[in-house]
């Protein structure tokens, strides 16, 4: 199901004001990422590369058999460090485990575990005084700090509808970061985007199976932009989750890259995206179906966002047979995240994990 409503004059002012925001970041990043003395990359050496990587992780049985890839993780021992108290009797807490996690592939795996810090799973969480069906809440890139996420999910207001909310933290970002390295993952080396989303599957099954273990109903996952991404192919490997919801959503770094790109002196031709999807293919959220049904699958859109353009929603909404809905803004600059949040908790209601809503 799709939503083509015609927008009011302020919306169409609110979108151009969105796409704005999200042109200008993009920009920013990548101009940034352009470091003072740094070599220009080798296009023959960075195809090369991509193509042993897709040979490297091309074995059919990571496809039919998700657990032959994303090892189920072992019951993870959780630290828990209170953050402070809540008025109902509820808590917040900042939680961490050893991820158990260890790359698939020999080639990259002494390289990757030598990041001591990401070593260690981080997520925040709002528990209610008695058990309740659970949201994990997954962040974009360069996202991570658990006091920006708490309010960019607005936590308290899940926490108000009746769920329990854990925002967790992905690989290579937030504490999990090395000093002064950012955008490591996804980030411009494959290996370590195929095995970071291993490790970003691995680390939410645990979560999970923990949230289980503390008597949640049911879990399932809240993702925005990378983290989008995220709940995705979360939602295609494993049978457990319970809802998947994807708002601004990243459905393909390939074509993001190709997408950012535009128009810029470092343009990159149009067969360039497929390269790199085939190199991560095995950890695509199109690799494989939906564990999740159609009505506990949700796709929320910013109508000009120029980060995550619609056309990535749209396939999204396509893969999983899933509701869309769109809301003003950009990718950024989210003025219409209102009507997102009022179609989330509609969408809990008809899916059954809440009450409806009043």
């Amino acid at each position: 199901m799709s939503d083509r409503r015609s927008p009011s004059l302020a919306e169409r002012w609110v979108n151009a004001a969105g796409a704005w925001v999200d042109r200008t970041a993009v920009d920013l990043a990548l101009d940034l990422g352009r470091r003072p003395g740094r070599e220009k990359p080798d296009p023959e050496q960075q195809l090369r590369q991509l193509a042993r990587v897709a040979e490297a992780y091309g074995d059919a049985a990571y496809v039919t058999n998700p657990d032959a890839f994303f090892v189920p993780p072992a019951a993870p021992r959780v630290r828990r460090a209170s953050v402070r108290s809540l008025p109902d009797g509820g808590a917040v807490e900042d939680l961490s485990f050893p991820s158990s996690f260890v790359p698939v592939h020999p080639f990259p795996r002494d390289e990757y575990l030598a990041f001591e810090a990401n070593r260690v799973a981080h997520a925040r969480r709002w528990r209610h005084p008695t058990p309740r069906p659970a949201v994990v809440c997954i962040h974009g890139y360069l996202g991570g700090n658990l006091s920006f996420e708490e309010i960019s999910f607005e936590a308290m207001r899940l926490y108000g509808w009746g769920l329990d909310v854990l925002v967790a933290v992905l690989p290579f970002h937030g504490l999990r970061a090395p000093p002064g390295r950012r955008g490591m993952f996804p980030g411009s080396n494959p290996w370590r985007a195929v095995e970071g989303f291993a490790q970003s599957i691995g680390d939410l099954r645990a979560w999970s199976a923990w949230l289980r273990g503390e008597g949640s109903s049911a879990v399932g996952a809240f993702g925005m932009s990378l983290g989008g991404y995220t709940t995705g192919l979360w939602a295609t490997v494993d049978p457990t989750v319970d809802f998947a919801a994807m708002m601004i959503p990243l459905a393909s770094i390939g074509d993001a890259y190709l997408e950012h790109r535009a128009g810029r002196a470092d343009a990159v031709p149009d067969w360039v995206p497929r390269r790199i999807d085939q190199a991560l293919a095995v950890v695509s959220p199109f690799a494989r179906a939906s564990k999740v049904a159609p009505s506990r699958a949700l796709v929320l859109a910013a109508a000009n966002d120029r980060i995550t353009p619609r056309g990535h929603a749209e396939r999204l909404r396509a893969h999983f047979d899933a509701r869309l809905d769109t809301f003003a803004g950009g990718h950024l600059l989210q003025l219409g995240r209102r009507r997102a949040f009022a179609t989330l908790r509609e969408f809990l209601g008809d899916a059954q994990i809440l009450p409806p809503a009043r």
